[in-house]
This record gives C-alpha cells, sequence and structure tokens, in this order.
C-alpha cells in the first residue's frame, strides 16, 4: 500500500517535470509550459515539447546602449566592426570605412584618386 502511493507520487513528479524545471529556472513562460505539459503530457512528444522548452534559454535580448559624449567616439569605444584596420581606409567625403583595395566609396559614392594612406597598392 505505501509502495502504491510512492509511486504514484513519483509518477505525478515525473509528469509535471517540464513544469517543476521551468519554476525553478525561472523561466519566462513558466505557466504556458506548465498547461502544455497538463494538457499534452501523457503524449511522450508533449512531454519531451515541454521539457526542452523549459531547458531552452529565453531569448531575452536587451539592447545595449554607449552614451558617448558629443563629438566623435574615441576608437576604444567603438564597437570593433566599426575599428579600422590594416586592411581598411577611411572615406575622406563620409569617413566610413571602405576596404584598402577600393577605388569607390560604397556609401556616398566618390571615385578615389590617388592611393590612400594605409592602402595596399
Amino acid at each position: 500500500m505505501v509502495l502504491d502511493i510512492l509511486l504514484v507520487v513519483m509518477a505525478i513528479f515525473l509528469y509535471f517535470l517540464p513544469y517543476f524545471v521551468a519554476k525553478k529556472t525561472k523561466k519566462q513562460n513558466a505557466e504556458a509550459i506548465g498547461i502544455l505539459n497538463l494538457l499534452l503530457g501523457w503524449t511522450v512528444v508533449g512531454w519531451v515539447a515541454a521539457l526542452v522548452w523549459a531547458t531552452a534559454k529565453d531569448a531575452n535580448v536587451q539592447p545595449t546602449t554607449n552614451t558617448v559624449a558629443a563629438g566623435v567616439p574615441k576608437a576604444e569605444s567603438r564597437p570593433l566592426a566599426l575599428q579600422q584596420t590594416p586592411s581598411q581606409k577611411k572615406c575622406p567625403d563620409c569617413a566610413e570605412l571602405v576596404l584598402a583595395e577600393a577605388r569607390k566609396c560604397r556609401f556616398c559614392g566618390p571615385q578615389f584618386d590617388a592611393v590612400m594612406p594605409g592602402s595596399k597598392k
């Protein structure tokens, strides 16, 4: 009798394991995971889907804001993609970085007259 009760309690715990995992990891949609688990957990596919959803990371992408004083930001504070490398040069008209081998700026369109500093010609 006691063994039967223990088995039922363990089965209920195992059945709602995805919901417990979602609550423990503070998932944003823990209640939705619990509802999915309650309604479709009896199917193996529903239980596995709820467990996968409970263990997946939340898509909580928060935008980063860089506050820079008036003027041009320092090179150290610029994102790595915007920092000049030896294979790049700065357009004299729009100041955007272009490839050192470029003969025309892809941002503002003017042709480069001569070889600019930093180019490989």
